[in-house]
């Protein structure tokens, strides 16, 4: 609203009133009121109009849009760290089986394993007659096994004997039993492995027979106290004779050995055969099946000088050797060096 010619009419109006006022002051009679309206005019008058100016026309002002309100973004969850994934292992295809042939059995290396040897018949009659000759001999806890080689004269190994001036004689009887004697050691050679022990066993004494090489399959048994023996029954092993070799040195020395050829004696005379021999049957005899001894058995190659194992090389002092050198070992020389 312009409020300027309101103010204007209230200026003049008061101007008059102040004139009126001043004429009354002075004593003259006047109309106040066509005075005053007088004055107010006169006043009116003596302004300039003013020209009005013309109000701008309000522009209307676009009503704001109302938008509606805008959501809130949720807050968004944070991803979880997606994990690694750990690399597996690829399975391989698996082969289709295709049938194999059957292995054929190879020959493994290193130590061989031989059949054993067919067991031979032996006659019962013959063990019977044979086990009553042959004897056990205790040296102090050492058990070794001997033969009647001659009346009042029992054969075995020094080995057997070995540091005893008398050993412990069992012979076995014909009713099962034992008859316990006192040998006395005489002679004794380490080169062949041989003593000649004295005392009066009453057994039947057996025979001999020299065998060589050309004699190798001859079947024949062992005879000795090995530890599976019991009371007056020595134990029996069967096989063949493998062959005959020379030691020309001591016959525990395999490195002496050398082939037997015939006729030729030098050395010591040594039957090799297939039967087995244990602990115990030390010193007992080699027997051919008509009942003759042909050896003396005192012990077993099991490994070469390079370690391979053998088998079937058990060994025998045969009689040839022992002939040589008996006599001189009943009168009780030392006979190692001949």
């Amino acid at each position: 609203m312009n409020l300027r010619p309101l103010v204007t009419r209230r200026v003049a109006y008061m101007v008059a009133v102040a004139v009126a006022l001043v004429s009354v002051a002075c004593g003259s009679d006047v109309d106040i009121d066509a005075t005053i309206d007088a004055r107010v005019q006169q006043a009116l008058d003596a302004q300039a109009t003013v020209t009005p100016q013309p109000t701008a026309t309000p522009r209307s002002t676009a009503t704001p849009q109302v938008l509606p309100p805008v959501p809130t973004p949720l807050p968004t969850s944070t991803p979880a760290p997606t994990v690694t994934p750990q690399p597996t292992a690829t399975v391989a295809p698996q082969p289709t089986l295709v049938p194999t042939a059957t292995p054929q059995p190879t020959s493994t290396p290193g130590p061989e394993i031989f059949p054993t040897p067919t067991a031979i018949p032996i006659p019962s009659d013959l063990y019977a007659d044979l086990r009553l000759s042959v004897v056990k001999i205790r040296n102090g806890n050492s058990i070794g096994s001997g033969w009647a080689i001659e009346d009042g004269w029992i054969i075995t190994n020094e080995h057997v004997i070995t540091g005893a001036s008398t050993v412990t004689i069992e012979v076995p009887q014909a009713n099962g039993g034992v008859e316990v004697m006192t040998g006395t050691v005489r002679g004794f050679d380490t080169k062949r492995d041989l003593a000649a022990v004295q005392v009066d066993h009453g057994a039947e004494v057996l025979p001999t027979r020299i065998v060589v090489a050309s004699d190798a399959g001859t079947p024949i048994m062992q005879m000795g106290y090995s530890v599976s023996s019991t009371g007056g029954f020595p134990v029996v092993h069967t096989g063949v004779i493998t062959t005959v070799i020379r030691h020309l040195g001591n016959v525990l020395d395999t490195s002496s050995q050398r082939a037997d050829e015939g006729d030729d004696t030098a050395g010591v005379g040594v039957v090799v055969f297939d039967a087995d021999a244990d602990p115990g049957d030390s010193g007992g005899p080699v027997v051919d099946l008509q009942g003759n001894v042909v050896g003396i058995t005192f012990g077993a190659v099991i490994a070469t000088a390079g370690g391979k194992r053998v088998i079937g090389q058990q060994q025998a002092t045969g009689i040839e050797s022992i002939n040589r050198v008996w006599e001189a070992l009943k009168n009780g020389t030392n006979t190692t060096s001949l």
